[in-house]
Order: C-alpha cells, then structure tokens, then sequence
C-alpha cells in the first residue's frame, strides 16, 4: 500500500536579506536546515520547516523559512514523508532567493535543483 502526501498549506515564516556592502567577488556561502514536527492544533498534521541561509561576504546575506503542512494516508516509513514533503517545500525556497536576490547591484542567485535524499542524510 502506498501513502499519499498532501500540502495543506505553505507559509513563509521569515524572509531577511540585509545589505552589508556594495559588489564583492567573494563566494556565496549557503547553508540548510529542515525541522519537521507536529502541527500544535492538530496532531495528524507534520509541518515541516525549511531554512536556507545565505551569505556572500562583505556584500549581503539572507535567511529564508519556508513551513508546509502536511496530511498523510497510508502506511510510510517517516524517512520517506519527510523526504517527499522536504521536495515538496524546495521549490518555494528556491524560487524566494530567486526573487530576493534579483534587485539592483546584486547578482541573481538561481539555485540548482538539489538532491534532498542526499541533504536528508547529512
């Protein structure tokens, strides 16, 4: 038997982009974290959290969480729920920095699609 995900809804729990200093030719650093628990009013909901910091020294940095919550039918290992509801959240993440960065004196920053069984493991 299968399990069939479904996002109830998608928030953007915190969007920061500070300016820090005009072009620098430094890397752009980024980091990732994703916390999954329990929806407070219904215990049936998993909400899963995304956070991705970015920093390029000197220049700018931001930080971007995004929170879907999830219903769930079936029978499915926890690994693979929050697996499929961190792929799920990704594209919003990704489409943010996106738009944040896209402004004048800065570089746009596409992110590439990412591996989220491997970013799980870590």
């Amino acid at each position: 038997m299968g399990c069939a995900l479904k996002l109830n809804a998608l928030v953007f729990d915190e969007i920061i982009f500070k300016r820090i200093g005009m072009h620098s030719d430094n890397e752009l650093e980024i980091s990732f974290s994703v916390s999954i628990g329990t929806n407070v009013s219904d215990e049936d909901i998993k909400k899963v959290s995304v956070r991705i910091s970015g920093e390029k020294r000197e220049e700018y940095m931001f930080e971007i969480q995004a929170s879907g919550f999830f219903s769930y039918d079936g029978d499915a290992e926890d690994t693979i729920i929050q697996q499929n509801a961190v792929a799920i959240v990704m594209p919003y993440i990704r489409s943010e920095v996106s738009l944040l960065t896209a402004q004048p004196g800065v570089d746009p920053v596409v992110l590439p699609p990412f591996n989220i069984a491997e970013m799980m493991g870590k």
